[in-house]
């Protein structure tokens, strides 16, 4: 009488641990990492023992998430934008920042700098948030959103550029600033003649 009862808990101890494999299974599902996240993490690993290659890394990271935004807010301005004059910008921002990423993309290659090849999580909340806009409001908040983008950009690559000792990387920095001056004056031009603040 005892021997079908201490067999019965072993059953019942079995079923318990594989139920708890699956539930643990269940738990260890991949997680999408951020673009950025993944590129930065490569680049440590990389350049672990020289600071100033790392900063040089961190300097591309950050412009190619820049570019990787504007390009896609570029895209959503010009399917959601108001004004032809907002959805020409668009079309202009997606060309330029795509033309921008991808002379960013050989440089960083060059260097052996890994860089986000996809908008990270926060340039997606921002696209997100935009693209919930009421139509009416839309060509504003977008011409906010990228002025201030351009403006600290300028401000960001302007260090950058004095920071790195890298020739190529003070470079490409230096005319990334007079291009993002032009963007910066257009956006300023259409926030005071296309909408009515």
């Amino acid at each position: 009488m005892k021997k079908p009862a201490i067999f019965g808990k072993a059953i019942l101890s079995l079923a318990v641990l594989a139920l708890s494999f699956g539930m643990t299974s269940c738990k260890n599902e991949p997680k999408t990492e951020d673009p950025k996240e993944v590129a930065e993490e490569e680049n440590e690993a990389k350049f672990d023992d020289t600071k100033k290659a790392e900063e040089d890394a961190e300097i591309l990271v950050d412009a190619a998430e820049f570019d990787l935004q504007q390009r896609e807010l570029g895209k959503l301005a010009q399917a959601k934008g108001v004004s032809t004059a907002v959805k020409d910008l668009g079309k202009m921002m997606e060309k330029h920042h795509n033309d921008s990423f991808n002379e960013l993309a050989t440089l960083a290659k060059g260097k052996q700098i890994s860089i986000p090849s996809a908008i990270t999580e926060d340039g997606q909340k921002e696209y997100d948030r935009l693209n919930k806009a009421d139509a009416k409001n839309f060509d504003k908040e977008y011409l906010d959103r990228i002025y201030k983008d351009h403006h600290e950009a300028i401000e960001d690559f302007t260090q950058d550029g004095q920071k790195t000792q890298d020739v190529e990387i003070k470079a490409y920095l230096e005319g990334k600033v007079i291009a993002l001056k032009g963007h910066h004056d257009a956006i300023q031009q259409l926030q005071s003649t296309t909408v009515k603040k």
